[in-house]
């Protein structure tokens, strides 16, 4: 597939030569109805109607409006033509749809139980269902399927949307004809090309989790990564928000992290017993837990326990929780409002929602005594 510039409505656009270099081309800016009917001086209704050639409508005007309409270079916004269009007939159509676009070794690899990742997809259904669209899932890595002919297929289902999943481990890099479509990706997964995207506010849980351990009297605060760092954009988060706090307490309380051999019992035992924190933050809360109980560490006697992915209130772990739900929903919002302002391609100032979690609150981390 061709490099292609990213560009939005109103940036730059390559254009597609063969056996040529990359030629570039300014792209006028994107003309709304509001535009052309201030343009014609007439309300923004009466363009829509103009447009459709509406018969009720007077010949004069909407042969003037049209008249105005192309000389400005309007194009309507198919994605937002579709919804009018579904919503006057009181029904979905079928051109009214995003994409949801995977790309794991299997159809679906990217939701529980085949993997222990949140699943984005169902809040994403809903909330694209509520803005009247309908989400369907789409396969990159089906057999035989090449990028060009995955864009082709979008094309052909007059798919203008397309929200990015969560990526497997180990792949940070996805192929489009990202210039056909308004896109947005889920998570820190996706590093090439920069998309808009919304992800959890992964910063913003240790330090979080490391203020509620001093609030509650804890001062020796270790961080542990007890699960591979497969995804480093999250855990250099996590580890930076960390560290961050770490330089507010006193030197002799700093404990340096434990990030090596996430499956190691031997080597995290080690490190515990030469630090000994009386408050730990870790990815998950297991292998670690079940290891510290084996020795006989008492939770949370000995020492407190945060797990910064606390997905599951039954096991009773104090924790910073991000709802899926909210994920997804949030990303098809900003999918949608990029398609309604014509807005496609790799854009060159990639926005970045965060989503702040919320604390649940659980029995391993109750408050103790200050002792300094």
């Amino acid at each position: 597939m061709m490099e292609t510039l990213g560009h939005t409505a109103r940036g730059l656009r390559p254009l597609d030569k063969p056996g040529s270099a990359l030629i570039v081309e300014h792209v006028p800016p994107f003309v709304t109805l509001q535009d052309v009917a201030e343009r014609a001086g007439v309300h923004r209704t009466t363009v829509s109607l103009a447009l459709r050639d509406y018969p009720r409508l007077p010949l004069a005007t909407r042969q003037r409006v049209q008249a105005i309409a192309k000389k400005l270079g309007y194009r309507a916004n198919p994605l937002v033509t579709a919804l009018m269009r579904s919503r006057r007939a009181g029904k979905m159509v079928k051109h009214a749809v995003l994409a949801y676009v995977t790309n794991h070794p299997t159809r679906f690899g990217w939701r529980p139980p085949e993997t222990v990742q949140p699943d984005f997809f169902p809040g994403a259904v809903a909330r694209a269902w509520e803005l009247g669209y309908k989400l369907e899932h789409f396969w990159m890595a089906e057999p035989g399927m090449t990028p060009a002919r995955f864009s082709n297929i979008l094309s052909a289902r007059g798919i203008h949307g397309v929200l990015i999943g969560r990526l497997p481990v180990n792949l940070h890099q996805l192929d489009l004809a990202w210039e056909r479509f308004s896109c947005v990706a889920l998570g820190l997964t996706l590093e090439s090309p920069r998309l808009h995207h919304v992800a959890e506010n992964h910063f913003f849980t240790t330090r979080h989790a490391v203020q509620q351990c001093l609030d509650r009297g804890y001062r020796r605060i270790g961080f542990a990564f007890t699960t591979p760092n497969d995804y480093p954009r999250v855990g250099d988060r996590w580890l930076g928000g960390f560290l961050c706090q770490q330089l507010r307490l006193n030197p002799a309380k700093r404990i340096p992290p434990y990030q090596d051999g996430p499956d190691d019992r031997r080597k995290f035992l080690a490190w515990f017993k030469r630090w000994r924190p009386d408050a730990l933050l870790l990815s998950r809360a297991e292998p670690a837990r079940d290891w510290l109980r084996e020795v006989g560490v008492r939770i949370p006697r000995d020492v407190g326990l945060v797990e910064l992915r606390n997905e599951n209130p039954a096991l009773g772990h104090a924790g910073v929780y991000f709802d899926p739900v909210k994920i997804g929903a949030l990303g098809v919002e900003m999918l949608v409002g990029l398609a309604h302002r014509g807005e496609v391609g790799v854009s060159a100032d990639p926005h970045e929602v965060l989503l702040t979690g919320e604390w649940r609150e659980g029995d391993t981390l109750p408050p103790r005594a200050v002792t300094d």
